[in-house]
């Protein structure tokens, strides 16, 4: 029996252990209300499925195209070309969708994004390698122009259909089943791409994505959300929402009103400091985005065996450190959860540079998931607190740019400074603005 055989049989056994500790995952204090079960459950399988789709491409495009010869510059380009089309097309989008309810754009834009997944699936045995990484490049930037709707709209629709209550509650069961799914569909990956050739094992990969992405929005469709909500559409202060106001009297400036559907007014109002620790968040996590495919595969050397068993004991801690989620929200609060999981982060991440040996490589991803569980649960849902329930769209479209802004300058910029200083200077680079970042946050009130 090979090396990777007996991992894979160890690491088995603790999918069993993970799926005992499921019945765990779904006990709460007090009993869900009848009314929320449905919607509950939906949103549990949706980020179930999702987790096929985590566990297999966006596990592996970029372990794909590394493999393919892409240079850094080209994985530079894969991780900021999603951002630049949500900072082009975030506002536009909010025009678009004025009439529509956010149940409404978050299902039609997810089928939409989706649907381009499928494309991945011939790609390996119809285009040469170089060809196919700028293939890649593209897909991924056409697909992510309907992903701008439900990346803005997604967090405001789950606050409709989940009650402040139980956010924390259903956020760590997502995050738990999100993990469950990506673990074992990363094990599934790893042993597709052992077994099978370069070109038709990445074909399994990429098909198990696409199936896990149309369930995921199969139960974007079940959620029903409450009736007020289902018929009031979404109407943020776009520019036509402006310029009606003037029509009806009010003295509006036509050059100010189209300053006014911007809403400059979030960036300079209480939601100002939140975003700017957005942006320093995500930048701190999405740095090293470009750079550590090619550190993997070039200098680490690791085999796409290993990349799987790494992903699968991150996500069985991601899990495991999920179920805690609700208890230590209540006893920390969103915020220093969220701080605390990016120390952590940044510890794993110096980990990460020197794992030259597989048993490293693992220690970081065991370390990691716990980090990155304590962040996924904390993050959204302190931001949730602090957006009005009156004017969601406009906080979450600056809070979605935030982000993005933060992808497009890492994507950019980290090639050419680990060009300049090495990938392993850029990587602890990383780890100190990581925990200058958590410092920000617990000081942050």
């Amino acid at each position: 029996m090979t090396a990777p055989e007996c991992l894979y049989r160890s690491h088995w056994r603790i999918i069993q252990w993970v799926m005992l500790a499921i019945r765990r995952l779904f006990r709460s204090p007090q009993p869900v209300p009848l009314e929320y079960r449905r919607n509950f459950l939906h949103l549990y399988l949706d980020i179930a499925w999702w987790g096929l789709l985590n566990g297999s491409v966006l596990v592996f495009l970029n372990i794909y195209a590394s493999r393919l010869g892409a240079s850094t510059f080209q994985l530079g380009l894969l991780t900021a070309s999603p951002a630049l089309v949500n900072l082009l097309f975030t506002f536009p989008a909010g025009t678009l969708t004025s009439k529509w309810t956010s149940a409404k754009a978050v299902r039609w834009s997810a089928l939409v994004m989706r649907l381009f997944y499928f494309l991945l699936i011939p790609l390996p045995i119809l285009l040469p390698g170089n060809v196919q990484i700028w293939v890649i490049i593209a897909i991924t930037l056409v697909m992510n122009i309907p992903g701008v709707i439900i990346s803005v709209l997604f967090n405001a629709f789950f606050a409709e259909v989940t009650p402040p209550e139980w956010r924390g509650q259903v956020a760590g069961t997502r995050n738990a089943l999100f993990a469950v799914t990506t673990m074992v569909t990363a094990l599934l990956s790893g042993l597709a791409l052992d077994k099978l050739s370069f070109a038709n094992g990445y074909q399994v990969v990429f098909a198990i994505g696409f199936l896990g992405a149309m369930m995921s929005t199969l139960h974007l469709f079940l959620i029903k959300p409450p009736a007020a909500s289902e018929a009031a559409p979404m109407r943020p202060e776009t520019l036509e929402a402006v310029t009606e106001k003037a029509d009806e009297g009010d003295q509006v400036p036509a050059r100010a009103s189209r300053w006014e559907a911007l809403r400059l007014d979030v960036t300079r109002g209480p939601f100002a400091p939140i975003l700017w620790i957005t942006f320093l968040f995500q930048t701190s996590l999405f740095f090293i985005g470009p750079v550590v495919p090619r550190y993997q595969v070039d200098a680490l050397r690791l085999t796409d065996a290993t990349i799987s068993l790494g992903s699968a004991v991150f996500w069985v801690m991601n899990f495991a450190g999920s179920l805690q989620v609700r208890r230590l929200a209540s006893r920390w609060g969103f915020r220093r959860m969220t701080a605390y999981g990016l120390l952590i982060a940044s510890v794993t991440l110096t980990i990460f540079t020197f794992s030259f040996q597989t048993w490293i490589y693992l220690l970081h991803q065991f370390i990691g998931g716990i980090g990155f569980a304590l962040m996924n649960g904390g993050m959204v849902n302190y931001i949730l607190e602090k957006v009005p329930v009156n004017d969601r769209f406009s906080h979450l479209a600056w809070y979605n740019l935030a982000i993005n802004a933060s992808v497009l300058i890492s994507g950019l910029v980290a090639p050419p400074i680990a060009g300049m200083i090495g990938i392993m200077a850029t990587l602890l680079l990383a780890v100190g603005l990581r925990a200058l970042v958590a410092w920000i946050i617990l000081k942050q009130k």
